[in-house]
């Protein structure tokens, strides 16, 4: 008797070869070989007409540099302590995106066109279903395309704004950005030359003045010492009318300062009463008593740091000369400081550093300097009353002078102080 046993090892769950499973995805593919072909090919055409139709979009870009000291380019006399700026670059950005900037850059083409400076480019044409036409299209048609074609973007952690024109033409790109960039410049280089004019026809005027009041003092200073005999003054009373003089040239210069700033200010007002009258009245009344406070005491500072300068010229270097100028100059330091946080905070409540868009920046930019100007004519006049202060103290000095000399005194104060004038308002001047 045979007992045989046998083991069943076959696929009782239906498991299929990996062989098997390949070969029904390649037959899947081969049975719709046709389909995938014609959707391939169909896409392939798409992109082709696509690419063929669509015309290439160049960029053409140029840059500007913001002048951050410009504002304030009347070359002053003295140190404030006050530099604002305040949302320079912003605002410069809006009146670059403004309507009447794109207005200037289209009129502006249209010139260059009509004397035969470039050719006939696309955003002055006329357009029919996105086809130009022959012909030119009108300036508020052309700064509507502007607007939507040039961009402009600041230069992080710089005073650069970046101005991009985009076009189907590269050379229409290029002569976009180009133009942009010179009316830009033109505009604010003319809108300067008027602020600036009036105050240089003042120093102009007081130059002329200045330099026939010191031929005169000193044609009186050299008749009298011709006739008297008396040539110099001894050590202590030169010393009080060399000092004397010098104070009373930073007073006059200080008010020379006063009227030239006085002048800037007007004009100020004048644009921005053309555009809103009731804002000008407003800012011509605005002021801070915190911050008039803090530019007399500021004033009073400054002045006692002058003096003790020019009394001690010898004692430079020595330590305790050396203290007491670091503890005016902290004070000093401390103070403009906090005429600054102030100085901005006022110009927050007043709403004088909110940008615009179009002429509303505009209209900022210039309350801005309105109020600027006045925060500043009030150090002058505060620096201007602590001087004469001082001014009065030498004065009950230069009295003590022997009376022999006390004539020539008179004369040599004159001179030096007409010298010293004459040649800070040429400074300025020029």
């Amino acid at each position: 008797m045979e007992n045989n046993s046998y083991t069943n090892v076959g696929d009782s769950q239906g498991a299929v070869p990996r062989e098997s499973r390949v070969q029904e995805y390649l037959s899947i593919l081969l049975r719709g070989k046709w389909i995938i072909l014609a959707c391939f090919l169909g896409m392939t055409a798409v992109a082709t007409i696509v690419a063929i139709n669509t015309k290439p979009v160049y960029e053409a870009s140029s840059l500007v540099l913001i002048d951050m000291k410009g504002q304030n380019a009347g070359l002053p006399f003295i140190d404030l302590g006050y530099n604002p700026m305040f949302n320079k670059i912003t605002n410069e950005l809006e009146i670059l995106r403004s309507r009447s900037m794109a207005t200037a850059v289209a009129q502006d083409l249209l010139k260059q066109y009509a004397a035969g400076a470039i050719p006939m480019v696309p955003v002055l044409q006329v357009m029919i279903d996105d086809v130009p036409q022959n012909r030119l299209t009108n300036v508020d048609q052309i700064a509507a395309r502007l607007l939507g074609w040039v961009m402009f973007v600041p230069i992080r952690d710089s005073d650069l704004i970046k101005i991009t024109a985009r076009s189907n033409d590269p050379q229409e790109a290029a002569l976009i950005a180009n133009t942009y960039t010179r009316v830009y410049a033109e505009r604010n280089l003319n809108a300067s030359r008027t602020r600036s004019r009036a105050v240089r026809e003042f120093l102009q005027d007081q130059l002329q003045v200045r330099k026939s009041a010191l031929d005169s003092s000193e044609a009186v200073l050299q008749n009298y010492m011709k006739s008297s005999g008396i040539v110099s003054l001894d050590g202590e009373s030169n010393k009080v009318v060399q000092q004397l003089s010098s104070l009373e040239a930073s007073r006059d210069a200080l008010e020379v300062e006063i009227r030239s700033r006085q002048k800037t200010l007007e004009s100020y007002r004048e644009e921005i009463a053309k555009q809103e009258p009731s804002v000008a009245r407003t800012l011509s009344e605005s002021s801070d008593a915190y911050i008039k406070l803090l530019q007399e005491k500021l004033a009073s500072l400054e002045v006692q740091r002058d003096i003790v300068i020019a009394q001690n010229p010898n004692l430079v270097g020595q330590t305790l000369y050396a203290e007491k100028l670091k503890e005016i100059d902290t004070q000093i330091a401390s103070l403009k400081k906090t005429l600054k946080s102030k100085t901005e905070a006022f110009l927050s409540s007043l709403g004088a550093n909110e940008p615009g868009i179009g002429s509303a920046a505009f209209v900022a930019q210039i309350k801005q300097k309105v109020v600027e100007q006045q925060i500043e004519l009030q150090g002058l006049d505060a620096r201007k009353r602590a001087l004469n202060a001082v001014i009065e103290q030498y004065e009950r000095q230069f009295n003590q002078i022997p009376q022999r000399s006390i004539e020539l005194a008179k004369i040599q104060r004159a001179r030096l102080s007409n010298e010293k004038l004459y040649l800070l308002v040429e400074e300025k001047f020029n």
